[in-house]
Parts: structure tokens; sequence; C-alpha cells
């Protein structure tokens, strides 16, 4: 057998999958001629199967050296890198197999590859719709172009393209586990639970399912399912730190903070300090009772440093700002939020009735969820730019590109925040404001925008931000169109104390606090709704600790999750709301007020934790404001004993919050337009 004849044996052998003969038929081609490159192919293709990537390289490496007119020994050796996490190089290989064979689909594969390695998904995106095209048959160019496509946002395409691929492979585990993750995206958490589920038939032990059907469980509000899921794969993997973040969600999304607390830090210590765990600590944090204001603080200042401390080094700024025409200032709001979420409640009314003649608003939006608040806010830009799938870098020069004056940040420490541009300092003037009721710890971010009730004179020392306050408040509440009419109480069956908050905030501390309040309100009962009690194990947690406190289970009545208008609705049952501490609600307190329920707080010395008391002070409720957790209880005590106030507030609430600063949009657009004037005036930046 010739040479030659022998390297075409051993490429059949490697296609129909018996290795071993292939790399014994390779070897003897070498034996005889040490400088046959397809040999060398033929041996690294058969250690990347096997998954010993050093020989896989070195072989490959070498079929590059001997003859780099080939573009398989490019796309060959690009793909091992990729597989090894050596982006870069990777790519530029893979640039080079293009090069000289631009319809090589292989080599647009790995070059999409690597480009998502490196982040760069809109790249990823062109170059694997250029293998789809050049191959339509090759399953795994379907399978990795839907992938990169739920990065970009694009989850309606990208799950045709997975199902695409499970056309020609209907067994591909990757595919249908992609699948699940556009489905996911897409707000179809069921569906997605089915497809890793059927990943996981087809691939037993397949880690990135069982991962995404952990966090697919969690979504659906299968919380003690989601800790199993999640558990096992950290049984398995104990350096997974996304499982070790994602087991810290459930666990906080219970109300079990300490072990949340402990699961976050297990998985920067994992993950090389996870971005998405350290946004979790700090969030977990701001739940818990006994943190000071400069505790906080301190939290917030060193998780920016950790995180952003060599851009923050690298962005510094000169002491003088450069001359901007005149005209109105350019304002570039950054958030994953413009929609109906309590951002978009909160500013929408806001952002459409600013003044154009002095401020064009410029939005940055990282919104997964498209609905008609985003297109609002889309109509409303002066400029709208999608910043989905893009890194931090390229958002930070188009942000200068658009010649921003005062950049927004609407997120601060929660999920698919944007930090990490603000570090970059893109725009001369940097404020927080709205989406995070806490310091960001970022000195990059200059001013944070509040009112006189969310950090009242002499706390801003517990700011790494200068306190801009805005005199009527720190945002105008959107109502709901057409949500339900206020009813009436009828009376007759005790009173209904009632909270619709996430479960994180509504700790034992404070569910103790209720059940005493319980005990003072004779025939009184409780409601609690949010996402996680329709799960038995949850709310057989929360009326186990309700019981220990004297509250009897027949008292309590726990609700899951349930559409918008349907939980609005669920007021009309409440007489009184309570407010969690030491993180007050937020939306959830405007909902309540806007049903005509009163909501009686406990304000603490954080700023997560007076919220409500703002919302409070701007329809003339400061009564309903305590200072102390014994003042907290004697105020809901007292308001449940007088039947004639309750009725008066139900028939006023919503009169007072439409005819009031709290429901004034132009009162919202005209003071934070003051504000950013006087601040870019003032403030020692650029």
């Amino acid at each position: 057998m010739s040479i030659d004849e022998a390297i075409n044996r051993a490429f059949a052998l490697f296609a129909d999958g018996r290795l071993e003969e292939a790399a014994i038929e390779a070897r003897r081609v070498l034996g005889e001629d040490p400088a046959r490159p397809q040999a060398h192919r033929v041996l690294a293709g058969v250690a990347f199967r096997e998954g010993r990537l050093d020989e896989a390289e070195a072989a490959a490496r070498r079929a590059w050296e001997i003859d780099s007119t080939v573009p398989e020994a490019a796309a060959n050796l690009a793909a091992i890198l990729v597989a090894r996490g050596e982006a870069a190089e990777a790519e530029a290989l893979a640039n080079q197999a293009v090069a000289l064979a631009p319809d090589f689909a292989s080599a647009w594969i790995n070059l999409g590859l690597a480009q998502k390695q490196l982040a760069r998904f809109h790249d990823a995106v062109v170059s694997l719709r250029r293998a789809v095209e050049l191959q339509e048959s090759n399953h795994g160019a379907w399978t990795n172009l839907g992938n990169v496509l739920c990065e970009v946002g694009e989850y309606e395409e990208a799950a045709a393209c997975c199902r695409q691929a499970l056309q020609r492979q209907p067994r591909s585990a990757e595919a249908v586990n992609n699948l699940g993750n556009a489905l996911l995206k897409l707000g179809r958490p069921a569906a997605a639970i089915e497809s890793y589920q059927r990943a996981l038939r087809e691939e037993p032990g397949m880690i990135e399912a069982e991962f995404n059907l952990g966090t697919a469980l969690e979504h659906a509000g299968r919380l003690s399912e989601a800790e199993a899921v999640q558990r096992n794969v950290l049984a398995r993997d104990e350096t997974n730190y996304r499982a070790a973040n994602n087991l810290g969600v459930v666990l906080k999304l219970q109300g079990r903070l300490e072990e949340a607390a402990t699961m976050f830090a297990g998985s920067r210590q994992s993950g090389s300090g996870s971005s998405a765990a350290a946004t979790n600590q700090l969030a977990t944090m701001l739940c818990q009772a006994g943190h000071t204001p400069p505790e906080i603080l301190e939290a917030h200042r060193r998780c920016a440093l950790e995180q952003w401390g060599d851009v923050l080094r690298d962005s510094s700024r000169p002491q003088s700002r450069p001359q901007r025409s005149a005209g109105p200032l350019r304002v570039g709001f950054v958030s994953p939020d413009l929609g109906r979420h309590p951002v978009g409640w909160f500013l929408l009314g806001g952002f459409e009735a600013l003044d154009r003649e002095r401020v064009q608003p410029v939005c940055f939006s990282d919104r997964v969820q498209i609905d008609m608040f985003t297109e609002r806010f889309r109509s409303g830009s002066e400029t709208w730019r999608d910043i989905r799938g893009r890194d931090d870098e390229t958002v930070a020069t188009w942000i200068r590109d658009e010649r921003i004056d005062v950049l927004v940040d609407l997120a601060g420490h929660t999920g698919h925040h944007r930090l990490g541009v603000f570090a970059r300092r893109p725009s001369p003037l940097q404020l927080s404001w709205i989406g995070y009721p806490s310091t960001t710890g970022l000195v990059a971010i200059d001013g944070l925008i509040a009112d006189d009730v969310l950090v009242p004179d002499g706390a801003g020392a517990g700011f790494s931000e200068t306190v801009l306050r805005l005199p009527g408040g720190h945002v105008s509440y959107l109502p709901l169109i057409g949500g339900p009419a206020v009813k009436q109480r009828t009376g007759g069956q005790g009173i209904v104390l009632g909270s619709f908050n996430k479960l994180d905030k509504t700790t034992p501390e404070v569910l103790g606090t209720w059940a005493e309040i319980m005990g003072r309100c004779p025939g009184s009962r409780l409601v609690l709704r949010n996402r996680g009690l329709e799960d038995g194990s949850v709310a057989e947690r929360i009326l186990g600790i309700l019981a220990a406190a004297g509250v009897a289970a027949e008292r309590v009545r726990l609700q899951g999750w349930v559409p918008h208008e349907e939980l609005l609705a669920g007021y009309a049952e409440i007489d009184i709301g309570l407010d969690p501490f030491p993180f007050s609600g937020g939306l959830t307190s405007c909902e309540a007020l806007w049903s005509g329920v009163p909501v009686v707080t406990w304000a603490g010395d954080r700023m997560c934790g007076r919220q409500t008391a703002s919302f409070l002070s701007r329809v003339g409720l400061d009564d309903l404001v305590a200072g102390t957790r014994e003042e907290y209880i004697e105020r809901v005590v007292d308001l449940a004993a007088d039947g004639p106030r309750r009725a008066i507030l139900r028939t006023e609430l919503r009169g007072r919050m439409q005819d009031g600063p709290l429901c004034d949009a132009r009162r919202l657009a005209e003071e934070f337009t003051a504000a950013v004037e006087e601040a870019y005036r003032r403030l020692a930046v650029l």
C-alpha cells in the first residue's frame, strides 16, 4: 500500500469512528515520512476526540507548520484551541482558514465559536450564519447558531435554528439543551423544562442540561426541585460556580438568606469573582438585618474594586471638562429593564414628559423581554441602541460616539447590569437612579438620584456617590391602564393583613413580627402572594415559622405566582398592607396604595428600607411610617382598630396618588432635568 493510500485509509477509518485503527495507520505513515501533514491531522483528530488536548494541539500544530496552505489544518488547530479556551489564537487561525477557503463551512463554525468565547456574539452570529448557508445539512452549525442568537437576544430565531438542528440530528442533546435556553428566555419555563429533561434522556449526566433544568425550575417557582437539582450538580462538580450561584438564588427566593450568602461567597471563590454571584451577595446583604450603612458601603466598594479595579485605574478622569456645544443635554439611560418592570413603571411617565429642548434622551437597552413599555421607551428616545450581546468596551465606545453628556445607570448591582461600562467613564457625568436602592460603591458614578425621605439629610456618608435629591420624590408611578377598580371591603370577617413582596424580603424576623401583630388583632388573617409559594415545601416552611410564633395555619393563605392583573385584583381582599424590613417594598407598595390599601412601614437607616416611607410621604400618610419595630406593630394595630379611617383611605388613596407628586410625570421630568443640569454645571467631572 502506498503512502497516499495509507493516508486515505487513515482518514476513512477516522470518519468511520475506528479511532485506534486510524491512529495506527497514521503512525505507520509517519514512520515512513514524518513530514506528512495529513497523518499529523489524523492523530490530532483522534486525540481531540478522546479528550487528550495536549497531544491534539501538538499534532495539529505540526500539521500546520509543515503546510500552512491547507485550510483544514488551520481549522483543525482552531477547533482544538477553542476547546482549550485559547480563543484569540483560535480566531486568527480560523480567519486564515476562511481566507484560504471562503466556502469551507467548518472554518466558519470554528471562527464563530472562537468569537463566542471572546464575547463577540454578533460577530459569531455572522460567522455561523455563513456556515449554515454553506452547509445546511450541518446540524452542529445550526446548534451553535441557535446558541449565539440567544446571546444577542434573538430568541425566536434561536429556537428555530435549534429545531433545524434537530430535524437533521433528532437525538442531539446539545441542540435540545439550546432550544431549552431559547424557550426560557422567551418566558416559557414549562417548555424549557421539557427540553432540558429530553436532553438528559438523550445524554444522561449532561451537566449543562442539568444546571439549566435547575434554572428553569427556579423560574417556574418550583424552588425545592430547583434546589435539589443544583445540589446534585454541585455534588458531581463542586467547583461549578454557576450552580453554586443559582443554588444561592433559589435559597434567597425562599428567604433562606444565610444559606444563600454562603453559596454566593463560594461561587465567587470558585468562579474567579463571578459577577452574578457578587451582585447576588450584595442584594442578599440588603435583605439582612444587622448590617450598618457604613458596612453596606464598604461591601459595595470592595465589590466594585474587585471587578473593575484595573478598568477604573485606566479610565481615571482628567481635571478639566471639554467644551460642549450649546443646546440640550444628551442624557443616556443604560438598563436591561426598559419595559414592564419596576424601573419601567417608575420611569416611563417622566421619560415621556422630558422637555426635548433641554434633554435629548438616548437609550442603551439590554432588555430581554420586549413589550409595550419597551416600545414606548424606544419611540420616546432620540436614539435607541440595542446593546444585548455587546461587551462593555463596545458599549462604552458607542456612548462616547453619541457624545453623551450625562449617563444614567438604572440597574445598579442587579441582574444584567452594565456597571463595567460606567467604570470605563464614557461620559462626563455619571449617575445612578431608580433601579437599585443603595450605593453602587463605584467611584466612576458621581451622583445618586434620591429624595429627602429615601436619603435624609446626614445620611449621605453611606454612599460613594453625591446624593441629588428631587423635591417631589425620586420616581413617578405609572398605574396600569384598565387595571382593577378599587373595591370597598365589606368587613365582618376580621382584619385581613397582606404582603405581596418577595420571600427574600419576608424573613423569619419579619414573619415573627407579623405574627405578633396578629396576636394583638383577634380574628385577623394573613395573605401572602409571591412566586415560590406554590411550592409545597416552601409553603410548609413559611407556615412552620408562623406556627412557631403562634399563628395557626388556618389563619394564613399562601398563593404563588399569578399574572400581574390578577395580582392587583387580589388587593380587593386586603385591609392593611404589611411592609417588610429591612428591605421595604417598592412597586408592590405603590400598587397596594393605588388599590386603596394603606401600607404600614418601618423605615430603617438604609435606603432600601425607606422606599415605602417615601411613597407614603407623597400621599400624606407619614403617620404610617414607624421608626422602630415596636412603633411598627403599634401603627398596624391602631389602623386595624380604626375601621372608619380605613374606609376613607380606601376611597381616597387613588385620588391622592393621581393628584399628588407620586403620579406626576411632568413633575418628575422637570425635577430630574433641573437636577442634572445643576449637577453638570457643578460637579468636578470631565
